[in-house]
């Protein structure tokens, strides 16, 4: 207590301290130069705390300038927001077809009243002691229409899509596709790195409860990089090693596999298409969110956007080892409709293979090896082989011709083959 009485002492001048020495002679106290510093210093430092202060403070202006607008029914923006927000709670959002047509027309509503107030002289007030320059005005809008209008809509939402997914069967399929992948051995998960132990699975466990919990896209987007760098720490545990996403992305559909999966296929689907479009990327209709320059999970939307938040329910991921079973495992995004070929074609390009032509898609087991013809649904016949439970099997990209093949075709097997 005593040296925080002294930091703040000569904030007031150097009589305060002198002060205090007459009032205790008796006492004899040596003087230390450093104990006081130079009342210039002090300005200076003084100076830049107040900046930040300021800055930190238009930020805080800002969104509860925000906030205010769209609490005033009179007001252009508070009578859309009041107006939305009452139309969503009143049953509106049962009436999309679909979760996507319900997000979407709420991401458009966040967009255009973010791009009025960008642009209105309503917040113009807010900034009258704030720095245009260092200010992100759309970031700062953007987080306080999340609290304005996801705030009072989170609960309802997450109930219409539980609602929707529930009738169309996709939830049910979801569980049972768990269900299946947590009676497969780590190697069939296609796992090569350590997984969390029981401690690590709870902390991942309790993010991934936190960004349910969230009704910011944002914070949620943050809570899932928290867990997956829980994932990457726990993979890292102890080796010496160095993973990449080929190697995360099996342990992170293992993670997935051990806890709320429904709750996380509603977390991605929300964050997905709540977010601000600018901080998403990715290919065709599944974008990620931006990680990191350099973050391990750099892969994270294969297992999440393309498996646990496709329309059917079902993970697609799939591994395919090179040469020898459950060796130099990748991880490939396979859609059910994907043929062999089109398999064939990515794994000839990730192994880099001069001459694909030699290569094919092969399902061995314990006893057998057979390769896949080229029109036939890789993900059907690996749901056939599930279900048999026929043992340990296996996708292999390998070279033709090593040994006495049978084609599989289709999604079952044929008369000379046996069943899978």
């Amino acid at each position: 207590m005593g040296s925080g009485r002294l930091s703040v002492r000569p904030l007031y001048g150097a009589s305060s301290v002198e002060e205090e020495a007459d009032a205790h002679p008796a006492t004899p106290r040596k003087k230390h130069q450093s104990a006081a510093l130079p009342g210039r210093v002090l300005h200076r430092l003084s100076a830049v705390g107040s900046a930040l202060t300021s800055f930190l403070s238009a930020e805080r202006r800002l969104a509860k300038r925000v906030q205010e607008l769209t609490q005033e029914p009179a007001s252009y923006v508070g009578g859309l927001v009041q107006n939305f927000v009452g139309h969503v709670l009143r049953g509106g959002a049962a009436r999309h077809p679909t979760s996507t047509d319900l997000l979407q027309e709420i991401r458009q509503m966040i967009s255009s009243l973010k791009g009025y107030l960008c642009e209105s002289s309503e917040l113009q007030d807010a900034w009258e002691y704030g720095d245009l320059e260092e200010l992100d005005l759309g970031s700062v809008v953007e987080a306080a229409l999340y609290k304005c209008v996801l705030k009072p809509l989170r609960d309802c939402v997450y109930g219409q899509l539980l609602d929707f997914h529930s009738r169309d069967g996709s939830l049910q399929k979801l569980r049972d596709h768990q269900l299946t992948m947590s009676r497969q051995s780590l190697a069939e998960l296609g796992v090569t790195a350590s997984v969390p132990d029981a401690p690590a699975l709870e902390r991942i466990q309790a993010k991934l409860l936190q960004m349910h919990q969230a009704y910011s896209p944002k914070k949620k987007e943050a809570q899932l990089l928290k867990a997956c760098k829980l994932i990457y720490e726990a993979m890292n545990h102890g080796t010496g090693e160095v993973y990449g996403a080929d190697d995360f992305l099996p342990v992170l559909t293992y993670v997935l596999v051990k806890c709320d999966i429904v709750s996380v296929q509603l977390d991605v689907e929300y964050m997905m298409e709540l977010l601000d479009p600018s901080q998403l990327q990715g290919e065709g209709q599944s974008p990620g969110p931006v990680l990191p320059q350099g973050e391990p999970a750099a892969g994270l939307a294969d297992p999440v956007a393309h498996g646990v938040g496709t329309p059917d329910g079902s993970l697609d991921i799939f591994y395919v080892s090179f040469q020898e079973p459950f060796a130099n495992q990748k991880a490939i995004p396979v859609p059910a409709h994907m043929t062999a070929a089109s398999v064939c074609v990515i794994c000839s390009k990730k192994y880099g293979v001069s001459n694909p032509e030699a290569y094919g898609l092969f399902l061995v087991t314990d006893s057998t090896s057979r390769l896949l013809a080229g029109d036939s649904r890789p993900q059907q016949i690996r749901s056939a082989s599930l279900k048999s439970h026929c043992g340990s099997s296996c996708f292999v990209y390998k070279l033709k011709g090593e040994e006495s093949e049978v084609p599989l075709e289709g999604d079952g097997p044929t008369p000379a083959q046996e069943p899978i």
